[in-house]
């Protein structure tokens, strides 16, 4: 009997120290949710004689994120090469890397052993080819006459067709050659536009690039975005005056990164140079708000702000999204745009409230 009885109050014990527990942890809870229900709306002469000055808050669809390094550059694809037709032992540009040229420029002088070489190799190009053409043509009518064979024919038909495409090739060099009466040979540009000019060894080789043409609406800015923005980006602000609209962006990432293209929207606007590095600004869309720092205070664990209704401010919850200069960027569950919120004397509204969250 005298266990059983033990046994009783021993379970009874227990139970009051749980309720008692509970109902201490229910004590502790009701300060801060009376705190916050009851003084949602607070009088304006809460504050008594300090002056209370209110801001407008904007709607905003853009916000600056995160910087990010750039650097001028030529997308793949867009350049247009100039190959040397021969080996050249030397070779002068007359022109500044970069310089702006007209169709038909003279860009270099070359000089080397195969120069001349080259000229002869057209020059019998060009008679082999004429005398194959007048030697095509005359047995054509000869073949329609049945006065030659099928197999004369087709080897005739051959051997033109190869030195057509031969000569073909050479006219296509000498495109971007020019001639003067003594042979002396110049490089000349095929079209209008920017020259690049790349690094060459003492000797240049056939087919090596001699210069490059771009035009101006080619120059863009390669930037490393984070995978994480990809898809907010609105615009890219280099200046207050230089802005880069987004192009493309590539669909293959580089670890944590992929690669975005960008342009400025007025060229007048961005003075770049080729290979220069710049320091840039992520614009994100953003559905949200902005107003000045000093109108946000804390108020257990939440932001707020105080938006002003007639002789009271209104205590509205926001969420931080960023910043820049004086202001916040924020988002709210309500449509407060236009609204006025308070940015004086915050601190005494803050002090009030902690005051009612202690009683």
């Amino acid at each position: 009997m005298m266990l059983l009885f033990i046994k009783k109050s021993l379970n009874y014990s227990t139970f009051q120290y749980t309720l008692f527990c509970l109902l201490f942890i229910v004590l502790l809870q009701t300060p801060h949710a009376f705190s916050y229900d009851n003084v949602k709306k607070i009088a304006l002469s809460t504050l008594g004689s300090f002056e209370t000055h209110f801001n407008e808050i904007k709607q905003v669809s853009v916000i600056e994120g995160q910087n990010v390094i750039g650097e001028v550059s030529i997308k793949p694809g867009e350049m247009y090469s100039v190959n040397f037709p021969f080996n050249v032992q030397s070779v002068r540009y007359l022109i500044n890397n970069g310089s702006l040229i007209n169709k038909g420029d003279t860009v270099a002088t070359v000089e080397g052993f195969d120069v001349h070489h080259f000229i002869d190799e057209y020059k019998a190009a060009q008679t082999f080819f004429i005398t194959a053409e007048k030697h095509y043509k005359t047995n054509k009518e000869y073949f329609k006459n049945n006065i030659i064979k099928s197999s004369q024919w087709l080897a005739i038909t051959k051997n033109y067709f190869d030195l057509k495409l031969k000569f073909e090739h050479f006219q296509h060099q000498m495109a971007f050659l020019n001639i003067d009466e003594n042979e002396r040979v110049t490089l000349i540009s095929p079209r209008a536009g920017r020259v690049k000019i790349p690094d060459l060894s003492e000797n240049s080789l056939e087919g090596e690039v001699a210069f490059e043409l771009f035009d101006a609406d080619a120059i863009q800015v390669k930037v490393s975005l984070p995978l994480l923005r990809a898809t907010q980006i609105s615009h890219i602000k280099v200046s207050p005056n230089c802005l880069l609209k987004i192009n493309n962006i590539e669909n293959i990432a580089d670890k944590y990164y992929k690669i975005l293209w960008a342009t400025p929207r007025k060229v007048s606007e961005c003075n770049f140079t080729i290979g220069q590095v710049l320091q840039a600004t992520l614009i994100e869309n953003f559905n949200g708000f902005q107003i000045n720092k000093s109108a946000v205070f804390e108020f257990e664990d939440i932001n707020y702000i105080a938006i002003k209704l007639s002789n009271e401010v209104v205590l509205t919850p926001i969420n931080i999204m960023g910043s820049t200069g004086g202001d916040y960027y924020f988002t709210s569950d309500e449509n407060i745009a236009n609204q006025k919120a308070l940015i004086s004397s915050v601190s005494i509204l803050q002090g009030y409230l902690l005051k009612l969250g202690a009683e």
